[in-house]
């Protein structure tokens, strides 16, 4: 489903590096935050388990959204560069009023990945 009010850098950075709404929810749980956040605070705000939080918060430190806090045991939001700092507001400014468009972007990828994959499987006639 194409769409004209996503920005082009939102809708291409949604399309590369988002690979689910959690992400984009613990994103935004890290950004709103003052303080270092553990996996169990990932996990209980985004109602998914310990190991779902865990493994969000591994993409979000591999994306360079976040990095682990002077404890070790909690990340804190630490955007790799400005750019990308003022991406990811312009995404939660966007996210916050335009929430469905953003999700079916994110879920389209998705599903775009399953289709390939299940279509790798298919037996084709030999010529």
């Amino acid at each position: 489903m194409a769409s004209t009010s996503l920005p082009d850098d939102i809708r291409r950075f949604v399309l590369t590096s988002v690979p689910s709404v959690p992400f984009v929810e613990a994103l935004l749980l890290f950004r709103g935050s003052d303080e270092a956040i553990d996996i169990g605070h990932v996990s209980s705000r985004l109602y998914i388990s310990e190991q779902a939080a865990s493994q969000v918060v591994a993409q979000l430190r591999e994306t360079g959204i976040v990095e682990p806090a002077a404890n070790g045991t909690a990340y804190r939001y630490a955007p790799r560069n400005d750019e990308l700092g003022s991406l990811l507001d312009r995404l939660a400014t966007f996210y916050a009023t335009h929430l469905i468009e953003v999700t079916q972007l994110i879920h389209s990828r998705t599903e775009r990945a399953a289709r390939q994959f299940a279509d790798a499987f298919k037996l084709r006639k030999e010529p």
